[in-house]
Parts: C-alpha cells; sequence; structure tokens
C-alpha cells in the first residue's frame, strides 16, 4: 500500500495533503499517509467540502427535533421574502439538495486577503429576496453556493449559536478536529502559523485569503482532520449522527438518471466505477482561486480519504488522487476497482434527416464557461461552432446509430477526450444533453453526463437597445466597489460581448461567461432554464449611473451578485503631477498609467488597511501590495493599469 500511495502523489506533481482513513489503519498505512504529506498539520481552506459539514449541522439539528427538512425555510428565516410567492414552497432539504431554484451569485467581499468581514453574513438575505427564479421549486438541481449561504443563517436560527461556533463545538470537538475552523476563527488566532503558503505572479508568497461566505466554503482545516470527519458518515458510527440522517444524506434527489447525481451535500451519491464493483461512494468536491480539496468516503468499507492541495489546479486533481488511494485500500482488500470505458459508439456515415431540424443557435454551457454557439449539419457531420470570439474552426461531430453525436478529429475518429450528446425536446424546447469522459494521462477519468444547453428563440430588440449593447462591448469594465482586501481584484476586468450573428443577446465575461437575453437599453436577463447544474451562478445584467465622492459620473454595470464595475474608456491618466491618493470605501481608484511614466516605477506609503494592483497593458495583474518579501518598488507598465484600494479617511502618497 506504501508504494501505491506514494506513486499516485508523485503523479500530481504538486504539493497535497492527503489522509486516508479506514475503520481499522495499521501502523504502517498511518505511517504511509504521514510520509506522504509534507507536513500533515498544514490547513488549507476546503471550499465547498465545507458544504458536507453544513448538512451535517443541518442533521444533527434535525436529529435533535430542531428542525424538519421538509420545512419551508421561511419557518427559520422570516424575514426572506420575494416578490414571487414561490419563495414559501422552498425547504431545507432543497437548499441541501441544490433544487431550491433561484438564480445566484457568490456575493461581494467574498474572498478576503488577511481580514473577515461579516458583509456577506450580514447581506445574504437582501440578496435573496431580490433574486428571480429559474425553475420552480424542487424542479431540477442546480448547484447553488445561495443555497448554503441561506443553510449557514438556517444552523443559526435553529441552534441559536454562531455558525462558526456550531461547527467548533458541534462537528470538529466530536470528530477530534482539533485544527478546523471557519475563516472567522482562523484569521489572528495562533492556527494562522499552520496556514499552507501560497504563492501568487510565479513564486512571490502572498497573503493567505478567507472564504466570508462560511457555510458554502468557509471552512478551514487539515487533510487528516476532513479524513477524520469523512469517517463519520461510516455505516454504524453515530459520533455525528444518526443513521438515519447518514442513509438521508446518502439519498439521490431523483430517480431520473438523466438529472444530477446529488445527494445531500454530496456532489455524488455514486459513481460509475465504483458501482461496477459493487463498492458505494460519497465524494464532495470543492474549488476557492489558490486551494482545491476532495472527499471521498465508502461508508459500508469504512474508507474516508482527503486530498487537500495549493496552487493553479481544479478539484479535478484532487478527486483523482482520492480516487487513486480508495482503490489502493479496496485492491488490499481484494476488490479491483477500474475506470469504466464505455464502448465506442456505433458511428453512421449520414447524418439521420429528422436530427437536421435541430439546427440553430444554442446557449452552452461548457466546462469553461458560457457562450453561444451555432449548430449546423451536412449530409455526413454536425458542426458546432463558437459565435463572438473570433474563432473560425467548428467541432465536429458524427452521428451514431443510438441517436447521439460523437465529437471526432478532422479524421474522423472519435477524440481522446470523449464528448457524446443528444438533443431532448421537452415542453416545448430543445436541451443538448453532454456526456463526457475526461481523459488526464496517468491520473485516470472523470465522467460527467449532464444538459448542456439550450437553444435560443428569436429576441426582436429595438435599434436604440442593441446599440446600445453594442456600444458597450466596444470597451472594457473594472470592478470599484469591493473592500481593499478582495480576492476579486485580482481578475478585475470584465467585458461584454455582442454580434449580429447573435441579435439581442449578449455575453456578460467577469468570470467565464453568462448569456443573457437582452431587454431594453441598460437591462439583460439571464432567462436560460437548462435543467442541471450549467445553469449554476446566474444573473441579470444592468447598466446605470454611477458618482463618485469626488463627484465623478460613470457608466456601469451590475450584475445580482452586487459587484460594480465602470468603463475604463473614462479612467484618469497617472501623471508624474500626481502624488497622493485620498482613499474612499467601496470606490477603487483606477488610473491608466501615462507615456511619461511607463516602464518606470514608483514607491508608495499607505494605510493598512489598503491595496496597489498593477496590471499590464492587456488586463494581466503583474504586481500587489499582498505579496511578501519582495522590493518596495512598484512597476508602471506602458499603457497599463493600477488601481488604488481602501477605507474613507485615508490616503496614499506615492513617490516617483
Amino acid at each position: 500500500m506504501k508504494k501505491r500511495i506514494l506513486s499516485a502523489l508523485a503523479a500530481l506533481c504538486m504539493i497535497p495533503l492527503i489522509a486516508p482513513v479506514s475503520a481499522e489503519p495499521s501502523e504502517a498505512d498511518i505511517s504511509a499517509a504521514a510520509q506522504a504529506a509534507s507536513d500533515e498539520d498544514r490547513i488549507y481552506c476546503i471550499a465547498s467540502v465545507s458544504k458536507v459539514y453544513t448538512t451535517a449541522a443541518i442533521m444533527q439539528l434535525a436529529d435533535e427535533g430542531k428542525l424538519s427538512l421538509d420545512d419551508s425555510i421561511t419557518k427559520y428565516l422570516p424575514d426572506f421574502k420575494m416578490e414571487d410567492e414561490r419563495y414559501k414552497d422552498i425547504t431545507v432539504r432543497m437548499l441541501l439538495n441544490h433544487t431550491l431554484g433561484m438564480t445566484n451569485g457568490n456575493g461581494a467581499n467574498d474572498y478576503l486577503f488577511g481580514d473577515t468581514d461579516t458583509y456577506i453574513h450580514d447581506n445574504v438575505l437582501s440578496w435573496a429576496n431580490a433574486q428571480r427564479f429559474k425553475g420552480a421549486p424542487g424542479e431540477y438541481a442546480s448547484y447553488s453556493n445561495m443555497g448554503f449561504m441561506l443553510a449557514e443563517l438556517v444552523v443559526e436560527s435553529a441552534s441559536g449559536m454562531s455558525y462558526t461556533d456550531y461547527i467548533r463545538q458541534n462537528i470538529a470537538a466530536k470528530v477530534g478536529a482539533e485544527h478546523t475552523c471557519t475563516g472567522w476563527s482562523l484569521c489572528g488566532s495562533d492556527m494562522e502559523a499552520m496556514q499552507v503558503p501560497l504563492y501568487s505572479i510565479g513564486r512571490n508568497r502572498t497573503a493567505y485569503p478567507y472564504e466570508m461566505a462560511l457555510g458554502t466554503g468557509g471552512i478551514y482545516s487539515t487533510a487528516r482532520d476532513v479524513a477524520n470527519f469523512g469517517a463519520a458518515f461510516f455505516t454504524g458510527n453515530d459520533v455525528l449522527l444518526s443513521e438515519g440522517a447518514k442513509e438521508e444524506m446518502r439519498k439521490r434527489w431523483t430517480d431520473d438518471p438523466d438529472q444530477e447525481n446529488y445527494g445531500l451535500g454530496w456532489d455524488f451519491v455514486s459513481y460509475p466505477k465504483y458501482e461496477d464493483a459493487g463498492v458505494n461512494v460519497v465524494g464532495k468536491g470543492g474549488d476557492e482561486p489558490y486551494m482545491h480539496s476532495f472527499l471521498l468516503v465508502a461508508p459500508d468499507e469504512q474508507i474516508s480519504t482527503a486530498v487537500l492541495t495549493a496552487g493553479d489546479v481544479t478539484s479535478n486533481f484532487p478527486m483523482l488522487a482520492a480516487q487513486a488511494l480508495m482503490d489502493a485500500v479496496l485492491e488490499e482488500r481484494g476488490i479491483e476497482v477500474a475506470d469504466t470505458a464505455a464502448p465506442e459508439p456505433d458511428m453512421l456515415d449520414t447524418v439521420p434527416a429528422e436530427q437536421k431540424r435541430h439546427e440553430g443557435l444554442y446557449v452552452i454551457n461548457a466546462a469553461l464557461g458560457m457562450g453561444i454557439y451555432r449548430i449546423s449539419f451536412d449530409d455526413t457531420m454536425m458542426y458546432r461552432q463558437e459565435l463572438g470570439q473570433d474563432r473560425s474552426e467548428p467541432d465536429r461531430y458524427r452521428p451514431t446509430a443510438e441517436g447521439t453525436f460523437v465529437k471526432v478529429t478532422d479524421s474522423g475518429k472519435m477524440t481522446a477526450d470523449r464528448e457524446i450528446v443528444r438533443f431532448d425536446e421537452k415542453d416545448g424546447k430543445t436541451y443538448i444533453k453532454a456526456e463526457d469522459t475526461v481523459v488526464y494521462p496517468g491520473f485516470g477519468n472523470t465522467w460527467n453526463s449532464l444538459y448542456a444547453g439550450e437553444k435560443l428563440s428569436e429576441n426582436n430588440v429595438s435599434e436604440a437597445a442593441q446599440r446600445s449593447w453594442d456600444e458597450a462591448a466596444e470597451t472594457k469594465f473594472v470592478l470599484f466597489n469591493e473592500k481593499w482586501s478582495s480576492q476579486n481584484y485580482e481578475n478585475p476586468f470584465g467585458r461584454v460581448i455582442t454580434d449580429e450573428s447573435f441579435p439581442g443577446y449578449v455575453i456578460s465575461e467577469t468570470k467565464g461567461g453568462i448569456v443573457e437575453k437582452i431587454v431594453d437599453e441598460d437591462t439583460a436577463r439571464t432567462f436560460t432554464t437548462i435543467p442541471s447544474s450549467r445553469n449554476r451562478d446566474m444573473h441579470d445584467v444592468r447598466f446605470f449611473d454611477y458618482t463618485f465622492a469626488d463627484g465623478t459620473a460613470v457608466r456601469a454595470y451590475q450584475g445580482d451578485d452586487e459587484k460594480y464595475l465602470r468603463d475604463i474608456s473614462g479612467l484618469p491618466t497617472l501623471t508624474r503631477d500626481i502624488t497622493g491618493i485620498r482613499l474612499t470605501s467601496g470606490e477603487a481608484s483606477w488610473y491608466r498609467i501615462g507615456a511619461d511614466i511607463g516602464g518606470s516605477s514608483i514607491t508608495a506609503e499607505r494605510p493598512e488597511d489598503s491595496s496597489i494592483y498593477v496590471y499590464d497593458r492587456f488586463g494581466k495583474m503583474v504586481w500587489n501590495s499582498f505579496l511578501q518579501d519582495i522590493p518596495p518598488y512598484i512597476p508602471l507598465p506602458s499603457d497599463g493599469f493600477i488601481v488604488f484600494i481602501g477605507e474613507t479617511g485615508g490616503s496614499i502618497d506615492i513617490r516617483y
């Protein structure tokens, strides 16, 4: 077992903390895990694995009779009131299995460097009250951070305790997790010295960020603590929950095989390769900008594997590492597990005539973001062409005898990363269902089967409305209303995309992309009803006039996540005669870097509650004040950007 575990770690080419836990681990097993970890006491943000902790808290309260999963959340959150009366139908259960039906964003000031703030906690209800439904409560599952922001408040309401205190006293303490806490209790504590080192802009150490949406992603822990938490879900272990509560969490939310595999809190409650081996597993992954995690538990076999990583990856890599460790333990017990490889589809030479009716424009949410695509056919192939992105070569798909289309290379062979799509017509709409198998050589495979696209209907808008959005597409926008400590200033640029090939629609790009339907000169609304998590994190966009404290008026735009962005075309220029910047809370001071100082550098004296970021002319971050152990000189790339952020009453002095 030692060799297999160590080999799996070496193949990852990163520095993860990994701890496999079984019901009766041998001393050799524990020794191997300890040696494999670079430092088993390092603390990471476990990101969305936090959702399982929130669910465990809810289930404890249900075991104690303090709440019921099928109660309306209004029983515990009486100030939750949306315009749409269907809000009363949202139950506690729907928060935990992602079926509440609301559009949702992550909120402002969610991830803060070296800082904590109650802004998200205090404003969740006001954000939720202003949202719309994208589907009826309980209709379909679509991953929802908002659901777990509300669940955090339900824990507090039903328990009479703060979420942080509840997790510490009723979850962490009961499983012996001495190094498990929330961002609120970690920041400024003695445990800060145990945080994993993080790096930005090359190999420069950066300040440590704290996730403020605690119930969604704000738990911090070590790999050993997380694995021990996973062991609480073993069959027969009642340290946290009754057997009935654990079984309830493991139930798939629906019997419909086309829907997602969510349980309560878990991303999946079964997985194909383990099903084939007769093993039941549950798993949950998590991603934050700097840290990624995965928890994989086999309750009946009593194996819990936690993988926490830092770096520029995604939770797919911790998931594959967790599976490798799980597979090694199962193999020792005589259970062979292998990646499921479905047979190659029976490809046809001719596209069936009835399939060609699906030709048209579609909104498709691929793994890297949402976009608008043209689906077209000739006699032998289906073509998928992304629009508005200057891509000239479409993806090619061959028809199959099963009524699907499989992605192929130019030579007509199935691609290594298998993608099979089909068209489904429901309630007068046409959806695209996609089954994706992604191969990571040397690591393994990931598999997903989700509704991923929806056919667009014609959206006729006035010439004035279309012109307004076309003009907005000619510039970029930058974030300005978040705190000085917000990590979102690392990627602050956004834009909207319009194109004559999809009139009446706009793609809003901040992180990823969201397709919206233009309503008027200033408003575009999310409209998709894709019944899966590919329809997650939707928000409307509106343009509005904003006047800064110094009297400067700008055109800005806002999504439902409360982030404000301003047009860069009106940014002032930083020149040598500007030697001081007066700071205002919630109003970042943006400048273009003037030609007379481009290529030089400056130094700055600033308050502790302030920050500075610098970007090149393409908007790529090249320096920020959270970098540690670097010279005090601030580079000024030609035609780049610089932003100064801080609290009202402070100022930053500049020296050239």
